[in-house]
């Protein structure tokens, strides 16, 4: 217990929007109905099934038994990238950065492979790719429960700019030499089949309760017993930082939304599709793309323009997704060089071109879908 709550009061991002909470509860106009409580229970059920995963390795050895089949550098990095893009949309973005930049470390290292270029892809595509499911970012958690979207409804948003993201990947890798490698010494962590036989199926079930067609509660309840079954460190290895920064954002969100020079302006610039598009694409590069989606939610039925504006916007500044800043804080980490501030430029840069890339895109499918 007093590991988790250190881990929590060490969160400079949980802090920061806690303190604005705070300002929000004291100053602000707040309803206990800000709390969207089925978002909440969804990703507590998520989170604590994505951390039994982490803990039995099952991303890791995907990720390693793949690599050493490959041959060439072009091979790893292109690898490395669709498994970022695919393993995002299960595992989610954020687990995707946490497994995967470790390894291209460690691979780098191994081969004097340039790192900078391939960790910031690596994120741009844990971001893209997290888009195409329901559960592979909190926005998308958030939309799918504020809005009632079924899985269909979901996909026929998420698909065209997933295909489109995934065609850029094949692209880009094309751009990185195809070097001949030696064979790799990678080490594949043993798993235990049966846990995951069972994880299974609880993913099944907690993946069911996210998309309502079982009762929310019945996930949240199968996934800490399936903790508690498999592996009770989870319980506290679980980031209910992010938890209560969900909390915090509905509270903030809550009080800015009735404000009335703010709700004036954000009902103006929502009450079409292509300007709730923008609207959230330029509010994620400002406060991120999560409490974007949370905000603008309140003010726009146009949830195709939403939906698109903040994965969009999840490209481009640090702070326009939370797991842009959990890439550097990865890259900061295993960063032996002190190159952490020509990757802060570099990814940047790459950002930005995929924003601008992305935004045409995703005008030409608001059009196409409205």
């Amino acid at each position: 217990m007093i590991t988790v709550v250190k881990r929590i009061y060490t969160d400079k991002t949980f802090l920061v929007t806690l303190g604005l909470a705070i300002v929000a509860l004291i100053f602000g106009q707040v309803s206990p109905k800000d709390i969207d409580s089925h978002t909440i229970l969804a990703l507590l059920a998520l989170l604590v099934i994505v951390t039994i995963y982490g803990q039995l390795h099952v991303l890791t050895y995907i990720a390693n038994t793949i690599v050493a089949k490959c041959r060439t550098t072009r091979d790893i990095i292109g690898v490395m990238l669709l498994f970022s893009f695919v393993g995002s949309m299960f595992f989610t973005n954020d687990v995707a950065i946490l497994t995967l930049v470790p390894i291209f470390f460690k691979i780098s290292q191994q081969l004097a492979l340039k790192k900078i270029v391939p960790i910031s892809l690596l994120t741009i595509y844990a971001n893209l790719g997290s888009a195409l499911t329901p559960f592979g970012n909190p926005q998308n958690l958030y939309l799918v429960s504020y809005y009632h979207l079924s899985l269909p409804h979901f996909m026929t948003l998420s698909l065209p700019i997933g295909v489109l993201g995934f065609l850029s990947l094949v692209v880009v890798t094309l751009f990185f030499p195809a070097r001949p490698i030696p064979a790799m010494t990678t080490t594949v962590p043993p798993i235990d089949r049966h846990k995951v036989s069972w994880l299974l199926v609880a993913t099944v079930i907690v993946l069911l309760g996210i998309l309502s067609v079982l009762p929310i509660w019945l996930a949240v309840v199968v996934s800490l017993l399936t903790a508690s079954l498999l592996d009770r460190q989870v319980l506290v290895k679980v980031d209910y930082g992010i938890l209560l920064m969900f909390i915090n954002f509905f509270i903030i969100v809550g009080a800015i939304s009735r404000l009335p020079a703010i709700h004036h302006l954000l009902s103006f610039t929502t009450d079409t599709t292509p300007k709730t598009f923008f609207a959230g694409v330029i509010s994620s590069q400002v406060i991120s793309n999560v409490p974007a989606a949370v905000l603008l939610s309140k003010f726009t039925t146009h949830v195709t323009g939403l939906y698109l504006g903040v994965t969009v916007g999840g490209l481009g500044t640090l702070i326009a997704s939370l797991a842009n800043l959990l890439a550097l804080r990865q890259y900061q980490l295993f960063d032996r060089d002190r190159s952490s501030y020509h990757f802060f430029k570099t990814f940047t840069w790459l950002n930005v071109v995929y924003l601008v890339i992305f935004i045409v895109i995703g005008s030409m499918i608001c059009l196409w879908l409205t």
